[in-house]
């Protein structure tokens, strides 16, 4: 008796899991202003935005290491501007936001990330309490979703 047979393999893989993978991520191409960069999806976790109104992702008590966000039993979203940023959003799951990448490459719709600063589809609209001038404009939401559509490139 082999070990896999042994094991109740059948030499093949569990069911539901394909031996394919994934398609590759095609980027669309499309440019925005501001540009669709990693360095600007960091300028918008860094705070600021076009007014200097705009609260910071990174420092936020919500978003740091032992945040109140998500709240347990949740494993919380760290932003930090470190070596680790780019890892975070692209490998986080959102429970808040149905299981949802946090960056979903070639996908912005299924990205937690556009949802929540838009306000759709999950948690808070993002920044938390964010209103008028203290949310993001459509145009840095465009140039994340961009980003995000072309693929995530990390430079």
């Amino acid at each position: 008796m082999s070990v896999l047979s042994a094991l109740g393999c059948a030499g093949g893989l569990d069911p539901g899991i394909s031996n394919n993978p994934p398609p590759a991520c095609v980027p669309d191409g499309k440019t925005t202003t501001p540009p669709a960069t990693f360095a600007t999806v960091k300028q918008m976790l860094m705070g600021g935005g076009p007014t200097g109104a705009i609260d910071t992702c990174v420092s936020a008590p919500c978003h740091d290491v032992g945040g109140f966000a998500p709240p347990p039993p949740k494993q919380n979203l760290v932003l930090r501007d470190d070596a680790n940023l780019y890892k975070t959003l692209t490998t986080y799951v959102s429970e808040g936001c149905g299981n949802v990448p946090m960056v979903n490459p070639g996908k912005p719709d299924q990205s937690a990330l556009v949802r929540a600063l838009n306000g759709t589809g999950c948690t808070f609209k993002m920044p938390l309490g964010c209103m008028n001038e203290h949310c993001w404009d459509s145009g840095m939401i465009g140039a994340i979703s961009q980003w995000i559509a072309n693929c995530a490139p990390e430079n």
